[in-house]
């Protein structure tokens, strides 16, 4: 017999987390919960040094971003209804940030 395992569902969108009061990256869903990366303008959070963004997501926005240690795993009421529509990597952070999901995914499968 198996269990019932809860569908991952891909996601590629920017939402605001009203717990952290930062913009997230969502790239997963799996039930009522989103897997995402937080994005901050501190170069620390806890204590752990954040890595550093060569283009701010924010559109038109110049000041440094970087992309906070570990993944969120938080529920869907704790973020914003709509997606934000102004934000999105540039290429060469798209791959830096693909890594880091590539990394959490190969450490779970563990």
């Amino acid at each position: 017999m198996s269990r019932n395992k809860k569908k991952i569902i891909s996601k590629n969108e920017f939402r605001y987390n009203n717990k952290t009061k930062h913009p997230n990256y969502i790239f997963e869903e799996k039930g009522n919960r989103y897997h995402a990366i937080g994005i901050t303008h501190s170069e620390y959070t806890f204590g752990r040094k954040n890595m550093k963004l060569k283009q701010n997501p924010k559109k038109f926005d110049t000041s440094i971003a970087y992309i906070r240690n570990g993944i969120i795993n938080e529920r869907k009421q704790n973020f914003s209804a709509n997606p934000i529509k102004n934000m999105s990597f540039s290429s060469a952070d798209f791959k830096l940030v693909k890594s880091k999901i590539r990394n959490y995914k190969n450490r779970r499968r563990k």
